[in-house]
């Protein structure tokens, strides 16, 4: 089976926000963190995923296209993937945030004290306008990494925003506090069940391209193929 990456996915920079198009992506910020527009079209609902720090590309783009920011999809709580909360916060009080648990504690007292914070669980379902985002425990990278994984666009495809579980032909580090090499390893068996053509969006751009399909990762993938946690952990 052949599959295929939507047009603005499939270069190897960036683009922003396509019209009609269900994921747009902005490259930002020094570490070539990926940030993720999720865009209802039929509602001009949106949400965003993983937040950097300077956010003035995605959120100009909202408004030039009529969007309203809804929610915040926080796949973990490093430093690079959160560092445009307080800032989201802070204009938009009552904007929702959604994380696991088990992740909770690095995004900070004032955060968690003020915001509305949405503690997200295996197989949750959250809305975003008419769109539908299933939340995947993906713990490996950190104890409380998610991905999210949203069927969605005219050809219906899957998309699933990775974080820093899947990189293209790669994977997250595991020696990092509350990471685990065990549990990345029973992740990526468990990812492997998934449709073949889902689109993964990785959380930074460390490959040329900007995304790939489980497809083709699963044939090219150093970790994919790997069948133990030892092989896993022999990896470079």
């Amino acid at each position: 089976m052949k599959t295929f990456l939507p047009s603005h996915l499939a270069g190897g920079s960036s683009f922003g926000i396509c019209p009609g198009e269900s994921v747009a992506q902005f490259e930002l910020g020094n570490y070539k963190n990926f940030v993720y527009l999720i865009l209802d079209w039929s509602t001009r609902k949106s949400a965003i995923v993983d937040p950097q720090e300077d956010l003035s590309l995605p959120l100009d783009a909202l408004k030039k296209n009529g969007f309203e920011l809804c929610g915040i999809f926080l796949t973990h709580t490093h430093h690079d993937h959160i560092a445009g909360v307080p800032g989201l916060i802070q204009r938009w009080p009552q904007i929702s945030i959604f994380l696991h648990q088990a992740d909770r504690h690095r995004l900070g007292q004032e955060i968690q004290a003020n915001a509305v914070v949405h503690a997200v669980a295996e197989g949750d379902q959250i809305p975003v306008g008419s769109l539908n985002v299933k939340v995947l425990h993906t713990p490996g990278h950190s104890a409380g990494e998610c991905c999210y994984l949203m069927r969605a666009g005219a050809e219906g495809h899957s998309f699933l925003f990775t974080g820093d579980t899947v990189f293209i032909r790669d994977c997250g580090r595991t020696d990092l506090p509350t990471g685990s090499t065990e549990q990345m390893f029973q992740t990526l068996q468990r990812l492997k069940s998934l449709d073949p053509g889902t689109i993964l969006l990785p959380g930074h751009h460390y490959a040329f391209e900007c995304a790939t399909t489980l497809e083709r990762e699963l044939r090219e993938s150093p970790p994919f193929q790997c069948n133990s946690v030892i092989e896993l952990e022999r990896l470079p």
